[in-house]
């Protein structure tokens, strides 16, 4: 297929994917449409099978990976895990044992390699579906055995369950947010609400400069220190052996040059690419969908109805008991552990639907969003962006061939 062909029908899926996401707001995620356009039109030969590889996008986003994940490491300062070391305590152990336990048990009732796969989709976001998918093709490309499945429906499987658990993530923290909403609501009214903006307003405000000179603070100039970061943490990762992942390394250097203000918050912002970018990433993940059987997929739906119930349950008992212990509400906690399965910007749509839906005035839903919006979206970023990116890079090295 012309590569500019390719390139527009790829786009025409994802215009078509943040419609419906657009008009369910949210409920039904973009990346859930075009899964199902991809694998409907691949299986039925709607869909040229070198489509992904013809639109350019694939060499683009191989290349970017790392620089995504350093972005995201400057949108998290130091001054943030100080304001909601709370939540972020919260999220990152729950996304810890939910690893665990998921590893120990899907290793004893399927096989470890569907068991780090199965565990990376639950606990992680499309990065971790990457290191999945790259394993696994470094698994088939020295002639091993994957184990129960294929490469190309081990590859496929936790890309399902990512797509599904966002369902499944909206879905229950819909309801759980209402009651946590009702609950800040009586507080207001009692008069024994603290407004959060205020007690942490001196902690989050920081200077926005780089110490870098002007010419490097340009886009191109902030695309070469991303890529650079990118480049040395493969350089320390290779002096581990690559026990420690590239993209582990990538997301601390990118917290620690944010903190030091080498990098400025949310790098890519003033680089106007972070769009194209992040649909080059994406695009990756659809690649193995172009290879799978329809009949085959019969195979993936006992573990992806159990890494989607049992990730529903450990995460509400862990963040549960970590919430009461830290001194969160049993819903509030339990919403918090649950961004492990969408994250934002699912955490700032649910949290305003819930304001929207409690609160009686434009004032109840103020202060609803105000107590509550800034712990739902640091949670997104505590178990989806930081620790979901560690664990990843950490348990994708279990997967043998």
């Amino acid at each position: 297929m012309e590569p500019i062909l390719a390139f527009t029908i790829v786009m025409l899926i994802w215009t078509v994917g943040e419609l419906v996401s657009s008009k369910t707001k949210a409920l039904i995620s973009m990346m859930l449409v075009a899964s199902m356009i991809f694998l409907i039109g691949f299986a039925a030969d709607w869909l040229p099978h070198d489509l992904i590889q013809s639109s350019g996008l694939l060499g683009i986003g191989n290349a970017v990976v790392g620089i995504i994940i350093v972005h995201l490491g400057t949108m998290m300062s130091f001054e943030d895990l100080k304001a909601q070391w709370r939540t972020f305590v919260i999220g990152s152990i729950t996304v810890v044992v939910l690893t665990l336990v998921l590893i120990f048990i899907g290793g004893i009732i399927f096989d470890r390699n569907i068991a780090v796969a199965g565990t990376a989709a639950i606990t992680g976001g499309t990065l971790s579906i990457l290191m999945v998918q790259d394993k696994v093709a470094e698994i088939m490309g020295a002639g091993g055995d994957l184990g129960l499945l294929t490469g190309y429906l081990l590859a496929v499987f936790p890309l399902l369950i990512l797509n599904l658990k966002n369902l499944v993530g909206f879905l229950v923290t819909a309801n759980i947010l209402k009651k946590e909403a009702t609950r800040v609501r009586g507080e207001y009214r009692k008069g024994n609400l603290t407004f959060y903006e205020n007690e942490v307003k001196e902690n989050v405000e920081e200077a926005k400069e780089s110490i870098l000179p002007a010419f490097l603070q340009t886009a191109y100039g902030t695309l070469f220190l991303l890529g650079a970061t990118v480049y040395v943490s493969r350089l320390l990762s290779d002096l581990s052996n690559g026990y420690v992942n590239t993209f582990v390394i990538a997301l601390l250097l990118g917290i620690i040059l944010r903190h030091f203000k080498i990098l400025k918050p949310n790098a890519l912002s003033s680089t106007d690419s972070f769009g194209l970018l992040m649909i080059s990433i994406m695009v990756i993940a659809f690649g193995p969908l172009a290879d799978i059987v329809p009949a085959d997929l019969l195979k993936l739906i006992g573990p992806i109805a159990f890494y989607l119930v049992a990730g529903v349950l450990v995460i509400f008992i862990a963040s549960y008991f970590l919430g009461k212990a830290v001194g969160y509400s049993g819903p509030l906690s339990i919403a918090v552990g649950m961004t492990t399965l969408f994250g934002f910007p699912g955490t700032m749509v649910l949290t305003k639907e819930a304001a929207a839906a409690v609160g009686e005035s434009e004032e109840e839903i103020a202060v609803i969003e105000q107590n509550l919006l800034p712990i739902m979206v640091t949670a997104g970023f505590s178990t989806i962006t930081i620790t979901s990116v560690l664990t990843g890079g950490l348990i994708v090295g279990l997967m043998i061939g």
